[in-house]
């Protein structure tokens, strides 16, 4: 139950976290706030799946420098290749790197690659160590009781989107 408490909250953080990058991004680029996310609830759910993507590949790697990389790598090759498919298969473009520096035809930067890298270099050696100290303090039953409330209620978000 713990494990799986775990794996909830760090879906979540990095969900909300992602979801700032993302309002932060559009408020400096932009000057204004955009809800970046597709649900109600501030986040975004790429963030946490990418997180879980990359830790069973990454978190054995003790060099920070060169986790960040690798993630930075990582996410990059995966937001390109989405971004094509997107594009390619249902004529979608859910968003472009247009005027980033170090952008590669517009479907990733070399600057959100490091980012991501920075961010997943965080969650990985800061963020789920947290997590995990937080779940051994408090009682198991409400740690997991808590994670699975907060599912359900991300669950219900995406159905009452979905419904819409």
């Amino acid at each position: 139950m713990k494990k799986i408490g775990i794996i909830i909250w760090g879906f979540v953080a990095a969900a909300f976290v992602g979801w700032i990058y993302e309002e932060t991004c559009m408020y400096i680029l932009y000057g204004h706030f955009s809800d970046r996310g597709i649900l109600h609830l501030p986040i975004c759910p790429i963030y946490g799946f990418g997180l879980w993507l990359l830790y069973p590949i990454l978190h054995k790697i003790k060099n920070v420098p060169l986790l960040v990389i690798l993630a930075g790598a990582i996410s990059g090759i995966f937001e390109y290749i989405s971004s094509l498919i997107l594009e390619k298969c249902f004529n979608l473009k859910l968003w472009t790197y247009r005027g980033w520096l170090l952008s590669i035809n517009d479907r990733v930067s070399m600057i959100s690659c490091l980012i991501f890298g920075i961010m997943a270099a965080v969650f990985i050696k800061v963020l789920l160590p947290l997590i995990s100290r937080i779940s051994k303090r408090i009682s198991e039953k409400i740690f997991f009781a808590s994670a699975v409330l907060i599912l359900a209620i991300i669950i219900a978000d995406f159905i009452i989107v979905c419904i819409k």
